[in-house]
């Protein structure tokens, strides 16, 4: 982990990162980014659904899902959906969910393609945003095992947690070209805590940690 950021707000944490959207799609033609569910993004996502951005020239992956269908109301791609993409205007082409298909194999095979089609050789994501949970996991890495599974994207799963999981894997999070953490000031205290070292949220390396004050 590189730094932790303490906002004045948790609006001045998303005008922050609409900034860093926007200096990035200044610098290349098409923007890669890939979302996290939870709690914390939704207002990221509000402010974003009536911001000046050209999603014309992004494209959106899931860092990771359930399985579950994707209008399930515990799918990151529904909150998703929700909160942003209903309300802007990017090409259907440019959408990338995770995919609910007849078996979770077929879904993480599917998604695997889709990514490989957009990156062809190297899977570089332009923006990745994470967050935290309270057992100090990130996207759907849950286990010690699961981090240093090797596969681009993986299947996941935790007693502490409902559903299998689909999510991308640790190599493939910490190739990506920017990796924000987006947390509440509840979760400061878990990634200052000297067991945080050993647990999954750990692991990504160079990272950037957006939180604000209570």
């Amino acid at each position: 982990m590189s730094f932790i950021k303490i906002f004045e707000s948790e609006i001045a944490m998303t005008i922050k990162i609409i900034d860093i959207i926007k200096l990035e799609l200044k610098k290349k033609k098409y923007l890669s980014i890939a979302f996290s569910g939870g709690k914390t993004p939704i207002t990221l996502f509000k402010s974003l659904a009536t911001s000046n951005i050209n999603w014309k020239n992004i494209h959106i992956f899931l860092v990771d899902e359930r399985w579950v269908p994707l209008d399930h109301t515990d799918s990151n791609y529904c909150m998703i959906n929700k909160f942003l993409l209903k309300y802007i205007d990017i090409p259907i082409k440019n959408i990338h969910p995770i995919p609910y298909l007849l078996s979770i194999e077929d879904s993480k095979k599917k998604y695997l393609s889709d990514i490989f089609q957009y990156f062809k050789d190297d899977i570089v994501f332009d923006i990745i945003f994470l967050g935290v949970g309270s057992d100090g996991h990130t996207a759907s890495i849950f286990e010690k095992n699961e981090v240093n599974l090797v596969e681009d994207v993986i299947i996941t799963s935790s007693k502490r947690h409902p559903y299998k999981r689909i999510s991308l894997g640790m190599n493939t999070i910490n190739n990506s070209k920017r990796k924000i953490f987006l947390i509440g000031p509840e979760k400061i205290p878990i990634i200052k805590s000297s067991s945080f070292k050993n647990l999954p949220g750990s692991h990504v390396t160079d990272s950037q940690i957006f939180s604000y004050k209570k």
